[in-house]
């Protein structure tokens, strides 16, 4: 293995963790990083080099784990608030309910 792959296979692991942790923006980065560094791979090989082809194949295969995996994490961002939004009831002073009954201590203007 090359070093140029051996570093693309160290961004991918890494692309694949963050996306996995739900940590998108850090995603994003890493995501920026890996092309950076495919590109840079491929503009090095001769035309015709069948390690483009496999790269190629790689870089389809991790594009697809990431869409998969941001899908998932926004399923689950989105699942998350609904059942927040279902347990989580408005206080009964804005708009939920009628006031509690006044006490004789507290003040009534």
């Amino acid at each position: 293995m090359k070093p140029a792959e051996a570093e693309l296979e160290i961004l991918a692991g890494r692309l694949r963790a963050r996306v996995a942790e739900g940590r998108f923006r850090e995603a994003q980065g890493a995501l920026a990083e890996y092309c950076r560094v495919l590109r840079k791979t491929v503009a090095g090989l001769p035309r015709g080099d069948p390690g483009r082809g496999r790269l190629e194949e790689e870089w389809r295969l991790l594009a697809e784990q990431t869409r998969r995996g941001l899908l998932a994490g926004r399923a689950h961002a989105g699942a998350r608030l609904a059942r927040l939004a279902q347990i989580s009831q408005p206080p009964r002073f804005y708009g939920g309910g009628p006031p509690p009954p006044r006490r004789t201590w507290e003040y009534s203007a």
